[in-house]
């Protein structure tokens, strides 16, 4: 086995003046942004538009006498005329009262916008190291240790023929690491006035590091010779960018239509290394634990039958749909009335994160701790992967976090969001080492068949069915 340990630590003193972010990255409570009153829920919440609208159809489809109705009660922003959702804007009194009692309506509930990635702590910045000789960061890739990744590779599995689409908030296109694998034709953002292609400079972006995880290019056969690799290393990686690059705000039909467009084009896997907490009985809380009001416990129920029909009809498509399980260190076991979107839905492979502590004080020290902020229940989870950590009180506790491309750079992160691509990424190399022929809950029994048992005999309320091996992955 390949260990990280090997290598010397003269890395370390090179990178002390790189950008470190302790992200916090993936679900949380602060759900809604700006005061609004929504049409006959009588309770006011935080939202950006108080009269944009998802109609949702009875059926898969949208009907074309549905559509005329809607158009003569307002603006049609878009249809997803495959899971039968439409999204209004209007300012007709009682919109959804009326629209609701339509022969073809399903449900209508407001187009909700959430803050989809937690905030990012920045610590003091530099420019960015220069690049040696060949892949000088993977020695900071604890990860790729923890799964088997390098034995993998070694044994022909690199990911090549595999699609991975990533929705996120957008991908830095120049950054070395990514540009080989990225394919640009595909690559579209769903955020109004934003490309997929981020703004260029020197800093944290979400979508960048969850890429870099996932695909960072191989690139010591060619003379870019560059810092980090992914694992799947060959995979060809899609933008699509469902969140605001700014602040990881979107609204649900943002996401929705990016799953879709996921499954039109052909996704393999769809990582969503995003998501937020909601309650059945519709009370909504800020960071701190304190009440905001609440939203009728229905609409509740609408928003996540929407998100569901989106992530089924990628499943019935051929995509393998991944996504962090949150870092609101909750046990869902635990929590009857609150359920985390997207890692709750079913055909999703939920992923709790993992992380060592004082790795770069011992490299022979246990990677599979569970990070201190991860989501867990067996209700929950379905597998882990590492995540990183920040709960270390040495100097050097941000060895502990997931070290990936950002724009301009690389740095360290660690959440949930950093979990999921890992798995994702093991997933690309199961789908490939299959030539694309595999369907979906075969590559999720592959991945939970073969992972590593950390605790409890695959039935863990921590791990889920174990923690993910790449090597097992493809060899087993």
């Amino acid at each position: 086995m390949r260990k990280l340990y090997n290598k010397k630590l003269r890395f370390f003193a090179r990178v002390l003046g790189v950008i470190i972010f302790a992200v916090f990255t993936g679900c949380q409570d602060d759900l809604l942004e700006t005061e609004i009153d929504f049409d006959s829920e009588g309770i006011t919440l935080k939202s950006a538009k108080a009269n944009n609208f998802m109609v949702i159809s009875k059926s898969e489809t949208l009907p074309e006498g549905l559509v005329n109705e809607l158009a003569s009660l307002g603006e049609i922003v878009k249809t997803i005329p495959e899971i039968g959702i439409a999204v209004v804007k209007t300012t007709a009194p009682n919109f959804k009262t009326k629209v609701s009692k339509l022969s073809d309506v399903q449900s209508v509930v407001a187009d909700l916008s959430l803050k989809w990635l937690e905030p990012v702590k920045v610590f003091p910045m530099a420019s960015p190291p220069s690049i040696g000789d060949d892949e000088e960061f993977f020695p900071f890739q604890w990860g790729l240790d923890a799964i088997d990744a390098p034995e993998a590779w070694n044994a022909g599995f690199k990911g090549e023929g595999a699609k991975v689409f990533i929705l996120d908030s957008g991908i830095d296109a120049e950054h070395p690491d990514l540009s080989p694998n990225l394919n640009t034709t595909l690559s579209k953002s769903f955020v109004p006035d934003e490309d997929w292609n981020i703004q260029p400079g020197f800093y944290f972006n979400h979508g960048t590091h969850v890429a870099g995880i996932i695909a960072a290019a191989d690139n010591i056969a060619t003379d870019l010779n560059t810092g980090v690799i992914g694992v799947a290393p060959k995979a060809e990686i899609v933008a699509v960018k469902v969140l605001s690059e700014s602040d990881g705000s979107g609204y649900f039909s943002w996401v929705i239509e990016g799953v879709v467009y996921a499954a039109l084009q052909g996704a393999d896997v769809i990582n969503m290394s995003l998501g937020t907490v909601l309650n059945t009985n519709g009370f909504v809380y800020d960071e701190e634990g304190n009440l905001l009001g609440r939203y009728a416990p229905q609409s509740i129920q609408d928003l996540k039958h929407a998100m569901q029909k989106a992530i089924d009809f990628a499943t019935r498509s051929g995509a393998t749909v991944v996504a962090a399980a949150g870092n609101d260190y909750m046990n869902a076991d635990g929590n009857g009335s609150a359920f985390v979107l997207p890692a709750d839905l079913n055909n999703v492979i939920s992923v709790s994160a993992t992380a060592p502590l004082n790795w770069a004080y011992d490299q022979t020290t246990d990677l599979d701790e569970i990070a201190s902020y991860s989501n867990t229940g067996r209700s929950l989870v379905d597998i882990s992967a590492p995540g990183g950590d920040f709960d270390s009180e040495e100097d050097l506790w941000y060895y502990d976090m997931i070290y990936s491309t950002i724009s301009g750079g690389w740095s360290f992160a660690s959440g949930t969001s950093m979990a999921s691509p890992h798995v994702a990424g093991v997933a690309a190399l199961i789908i490939a080492k299959n030539q694309g022929n595999i369907a979906p809950h075969e590559v999720e029994k592959q991945l939970l068949k073969t992972a590593d048992n950390i605790d409890g005999n695959g039935t863990s309320d921590l791990y889920g069915k174990g923690r993910v091996n790449a090597y097992r992955a493809v060899t087993e």
